[in-house]
């Protein structure tokens, strides 16, 4: 199929007319500026495939001015203006931030008085030291929920006299051991000091240590347990008294379910389910209580709002009976609605308290460290792979050991690790799910993430609120994950970091945002602006956040221009779009255009952040100014308007969700039909004006090329006859189909290219449809 005459297509400066003042429903006609017909192609061909003869090099010539674009200009630099962020960043950081988008009363800190994460709130203080106060066996007895292998335990335990309980703190294992107590020792049963060495005891004093027909319980204070010598010792004294013992413990990281020396004594302590104990506590609290309050209660501990306050997946047994209480005042009224939800929030909370309690001369050891270091790293890459996680976790641990003793270099163990008793000390879990981590498509990829949205940002608050040593290493780990690639690992360091900023704003802009926002390297500006957003729609910092965006704006500093333009970019970070719009324009018609790619891209993210025509109205106004900066600034941002997809856009406007592939040009006309013409306008001014006119041609052959099949296919056929004014601009297109359908590698499909040409033959010369 030909396209016609395809040496007379008509490109521009084809005719003497002044178009600046020319519209014609929603097109307006720019002049062009260059005064010559440089950007028409000699031939359809040397169009289509790039080559060029001596005014063909002038058009790319004057194209690349329009795009700004430096080709000897180091693409990683601000100076190169591009984004350095591609539509997986966009994709990052919306599902990242979510995590954190939690009410601002998620964030308790302290310790929570009314928590007991072994019984729930009044057995705590009884059960410090000493035999074990007959009221509380008694609500043992009442309360207790056998957990799995609860028998194979007893059996054990009758028979060596001694049992290790290994599990994480909070999953029952201490209500456990005193039931396994007091079923073995009848009611006989004291808990050990945490403090109390049994590799101390000795024949001169067994007799005073340990009772006759006595069970104890004891859960070291340091998390250790004796060596299996004075374990086998142990047991030999407690079966000689007719005595019992039940030890807990801690899995160790790279424990995979045997306790080394340990292992004839250790076995592994799965919690009870959570609906039996809470049902159970229920039960007991309520007991006596009014008609119906225990349904009542049942219903209202698995309330959707309950449970998304608590935001955790799963309760342990001590939490699902601190509900239990909570929730049994809450139907007896004793607390209100407000005040039993205010208590949810703070279970999080107190579980990270737990992780970082730290106390004690192993309180910085390399093993609590990397634990300290996992546990963060989930908090910013939670819903990432688990081999990033890991790894990032690994970097982190290093800068804490590298603070705690700056003269010893850490190393990393190897085959002492395992994964399994990670996650589970961490609440974490692993599960797949499609990400854009190659070429931006989606492909399986195993994830890890905490087991519960409140873990993450109660992390990152805890931290920040009671551990100051643990800012510097944190914040040069997050400068340092900058550094990688993948915009996976860059674009969640970034949210957390504005996290951090949310939590102190000031600290955090001044010891990581401000140096990153004066610094050459592109991704460290789009870094900054990716953080600001988690703080700009915060109402106690957000609006001097936005001053400081005004200020950076205007900066004589090229490289904070370049980090105000990507933050501006967002929609967030000004007052209003038009707002937004003006200091991009500044921006970008600054010092001869400098910084145009970036602003035009930043115009373009606009438009389709809020699909209305403002932005639109902008850039025409733009190529209507009589000054060339503006008008290229102008035609930039119509090439970039139309070439972008909407899964580029960082915050896209609702409306323009489930066309994430579509051009975004095309997105917004069929999201709102009434700016088509508008939208189309735009575009042909870009094919008219020679310094924009081959970069806008091979955008709209890469539209035609494309949209075959695909669900917007059909937009293209309506838009097309909005690009045709006149005969000249038929012409061109038929041109430009003809030459498509030649093409010796891609040729179009002769059914398809017998669509557009119909779209095009369709419309009438002299007005646009």
């Amino acid at each position: 199929m030909s396209g016609g005459d395809a040496d007379a297509q008509p490109g521009p400066g084809q005719d003497d007319r002044d178009h600046s003042g020319d519209r014609g429903q929603g097109h307006g006609r720019s002049r062009d500026q260059d005064g010559e017909g440089g950007g028409r192609a000699r031939s359809g061909r040397a169009a289509a495939h790039g080559q060029r003869d001596d005014t063909g090099d002038r058009a790319a010539s004057a194209e690349d001015d329009i795009l700004g674009a430096d080709s000897d200009a180091d693409p990683s630099a601000k100076g190169g203006g591009r984004f350095a962020a591609g539509p997986g960043a966009a994709h990052f950081a919306r599902e990242t931030r979510s995590v954190f988008l939690r009410d601002t009363s998620t964030y308790v800190g302290g310790t929570i008085n009314s928590v007991n994460f072994r019984f729930g709130e009044t057995v705590r203080g009884a059960l410090l030291a000493g035999p074990l106060p007959e009221d509380e066996l008694l609500r043992l007895r009442r309360r207790f929920i056998a957990p799995p292998d609860y028998d194979d335990f007893k059996r054990q335990l009758r028979e060596d006299h001694l049992i290790v309980l290994c599990g994480q703190p909070g999953s029952g294992r201490m209500y456990t051991a005193l039931s396994l107590l007091d079923d073995l020792g009848r009611g006989n049963v004291s808990r050990l000091d945490p403090g109390s060495d049994l590799a101390g005891l000795d024949a001169g004093d067994e007799d005073s240590r340990i009772a006759k027909g006595h069970g104890y319980a004891l859960e070291p204070a340091d998390g250790r347990l004796p060596a299996e010598l004075h374990l086998d010792r142990l047991r030999r004294l407690l079966a000689d008294r007719g005595s019992y013992a039940v030890l807990l413990s801690v899995p160790d990281p790279g424990d995979r379910g045997t306790g080394g020396g340990r292992a004839r004594y250790e076995r592994r302590h799965r919690p009870a389910a959570e609906d039996a104990v809470l049902d159970g506590h229920l039960e007991a609290e309520l007991d006596g209580g009014p008609t119906g309050a225990r349904e009542a209660a049942r219903r209202l501990a698995r309330d959707g709002r309950v449970r998304d306050t608590l935001g955790l997946e799963a309760l342990l047994p001590a939490e699902a009976a601190r509900l239990a209480g909570l929730v049994a005042r809450r139907v007896t009224d004793d607390l209100t609605e407000e005040q039993l939800l205010t208590e949810c929030r703070g279970f999080a909370a107190e579980q990270v308290r737990v992780w970082f309690a730290g106390g004690g001369a192993g309180a910085d050891t390399p093993s609590v460290l990397r634990e300290a270091a996992f546990r963060v790293s989930l908090a910013v890459f939670g819903g990432s792979s688990v081999n990033i996680a890991a790894e990032a976790a690994e970097l982190l641990a290093w800068e804490l050991a590298v603070t705690v003793d700056p003269e010893r270099m850490p190393g990393r163990p190897v085959l002492g690790d395992g994964l399994e008793a990670r996650l589970a000390s961490a609440r974490a879990t692993t599960e797949t799910r499609h990400q854009p981590v190659v070429a931006g498509r989606l492909i399986p990829v195993r994830t890890v993430r905490f087991r519960g949205t409140a873990l993450a940002p109660a992390v990152l608050a805890h931290l920040w609120e009671h551990h100051h040593n643990m800012r510097g290493p944190v914040l040069r780990w997050l400068d340092s994950l900058c550094q990688d690639e993948r915009e996976e690992v860059w674009v969640r360091a970034a949210v957390a970091a504005g996290e951090l900023c949310r939590l102190d704003c000031a600290h955090t802009l001044g010891e990581l945002l401000i140096p990153m926002a004066e610094a050459d390297q592109a991704r460290r500006g789009v870094f900054v602006a990716t953080a600001l957003q988690v703080v700009l729609e915060d109402p106690q910092t957000g609006e001097a956040l936005r001053a400081l965006v005004r200020s950076w704006a205007k900066s004589g500093r090229g490289n904070l221009r370049w980090t105000a333009a990507v933050a501006l970019s967002w929609g967030t970070a000004a007052r209003t779009v038009g707002e937004a719009l003006t200091a991009l324009g500044g921006i970008g018609t600054r010092d001869d255009g400098a910084l145009r790619f970036i602003s035009a891209q930043g115009v373009a993210h606009l438009a389709g952040f809020t699909t209305d025509r403002e932005p639109l109205a902008r850039i025409r106004s733009w190529l209507n100014d009589s000054r060339q900066q503006h008008q290229n600034l102008g035609l930039a941002s119509t090439l970039l308007l139309a070439d972008l997809t909407v899964e580029h856009v960082w915050n896209p406007a609702e409306e323009l969700g489930g066309r994430e592939r579509w051009p975004l040009a095309l997105a917004i006309c069929a999201t709102r039909p009434d700016l088509a013409a508008e939208v189309a306008g735009l575009l042909w001014t870009a094919l008219c004006t020679s310094r924009s006119y081959r970069r806008a041609l091979d955008i709209l052959a890469g539209w035609l090329r494309t949209c075959r099949g695909k669900a917007w296919e059909g937009d293209v056929l309506r838009f097309l006859p909005l690009l045709i004014l006149g005969e000249d601009d038929r012409q061109r297109l038929t041109w430009l189909i003809g030459e498509l359908c030649q093409d010796p590698d891609e040729p179009l499909e002769p059914e398809h290219a017998h669509r557009l040409l119909q779209a095009v033959q369709a419309s009438q010369a002299g007005g646009a449809r």
